[in-house]
């Protein structure tokens, strides 16, 4: 019988398998909303900027949010917030579906509830990834992270193709309780873990504010998790331009109709998610250490996106598209074990707070950045500085690896 390493662990771990559930539910109901939204948002404003500062005010929550998140991580029982989070967030679904229905939804509303649930869905996905140490193995890390990983990239598949079904057949009210029903779910599924308690350090109650810098400051003192981050930011920002350029792209370099451009996009859209899904599910077979993982994996993005400027037909750009989708799930897997290996428990939450205040703050600086230099440079020029990016990463992650094994053989040769 073939040894699948994620489904043996989904098998015989509870923990791993209430929140794989809990993920791929929370999930497949982010995908659906993402969808709802944008339509919501668009029908009451009808215009771009009143669904862009709704779409922004969701934004802006992760960023604000995201340290808090971690420090209550590390403060309050991870169990209760994870269920506390996704009741907030099916009530927060609730009344914008109430409102929609009464017709009393608009867009000052609609942009204030949009922030709370961006406020309210930061705590499920950190507090999980803070939690997986607990519920397996130092040699199941790896497995276990890309287990949980592979939620987002089902999750990306089948949550908006669900949404256009949905909203193709019934009402938004309707698809916004189902939304909420996702959420109640999602709750469920984290009431059914079983958290093994460890011994804390005692140490003296502070703000929430000091706790969120001393995050801040355990990374920038931690020299490993240090380099990690620099490593994650700067790939961060390499890949933060692609959705971006991909319009320009297909319009001016592949010449793209405007028909022809939709479909091509759904195509790169679900490539992408199929490559990562590939990358999570391979990652468990491949003997390397954490950092030649992100090494192989930044390169893989390197040569995916870098082919971008030569190929000119659609199905080599979504085979190269691909492959730097299957990078996601090797680095993304890489990352986290090697965060949670470096980290004490009692600060794991900080510093994912910390990790997902910089992403937020890094991918719309990114993001707009690059549409201002696309303009001016065009996409394959903006390609090719992504490529660059990738390639530091990758040297970067790689050296890592050498500067490790360099240290480990001046530490077995020191005198006894």
């Amino acid at each position: 019988m073939l040894n699948i390493p994620q489904i043996t662990l989904l098998s015989k771990n509870r923990n791993i398998f209430w929140a794989f559930v809990g993920m791929l539910i929370s999930r497949l109901g982010d995908g659906v909303y993402s969808v709802a939204v944008i339509a919501l948002a668009y029908g009451i404003t009808q215009s771009g900027a009143g669904t862009g500062i709704v779409l922004a005010a969701f934004a802006l929550s992760s960023f604000l949010f995201g340290s808090l998140s971690g420090v209550a991580s590390d403060r309050w029982n991870r169990k209760m917030l994870l269920i506390s989070s996704s009741l907030l967030c099916s009530g927060v679904v609730i009344t914008m579906a109430v409102l929609s229905y009464s017709g009393t939804l608009n867009v000052t509303s609609l942009t204030i509830l949009s922030f709370l649930l961006g406020a309210a869905t930061q705590f499920f996905e950190p507090i999980v990834n803070a939690l997986i140490p607990r519920f397996v193995t130092k040699d199941e890390l790896t497995t276990a992270n890309a287990t949980i990983g592979m939620t987002d990239s089902l999750g990306y598949i089948a949550g908006p193709a669900a949404a256009a079904v949905l909203l193709a057949w019934l009402p938004m009210e309707v698809v916004l309780l189902i939304n909420a029903a996702s959420f109640l779910f999602a709750s469920l599924a984290a009431s059914f873990l079983h958290i093994p308690q460890i011994s804390k350090t005692e140490r003296k109650q502070t703000s929430v504010f000091t706790e969120a810098v001393e995050g801040f400051t355990f990374v920038y003192q931690t020299k490993r998790i240090r380099q990690l981050f620099i490593i994650s930011c700067l790939s961060l920002l390499a890949y933060s331009p692609f959705f971006v350029l991909l319009p320009l792209f297909l319009d001016q370099d592949l010449l793209l109709s405007a028909e022809r451009q939709s479909a091509v996009i759904g195509m790169i859209y679900s490539s992408l998610a199929l490559g990562q899904l590939a990358g999570y599910a391979v990652v468990s077979y491949l003997r390397f250490s954490t950092y030649k993982l992100l090494g192989i994996g930044y390169l893989l993005q390197a040569i995916g996106f870098g082919c971008l400027i030569f190929v000119h037909e659609e199905l080599w750009i979504v085979f190269f598209i691909f492959i730097a989708g299957i990078s996601f799930g090797l680095t993304g897997s890489a990352f986290h074990t090697n965060l949670q290996s470096n980290t004490p428990d009692d600060r794991l939450g900080r510093v994912y707070g910390v990790n997902y205040t910089v992403s937020g703050l890094i991918a719309p600086i990114g993001r707009s950045g690059s549409g201002i230099l696309a303009d001016a440079l065009g996409a394959k020029v903006m390609f090719s500085g992504m490529t660059f990016l990738f390639l530091i990463s990758s040297a970067m992650s790689f050296w890592q690896t050498k500067e490790k094994a360099t240290a480990h053989e001046e530490n077995n040769h020191l005198p006894l």
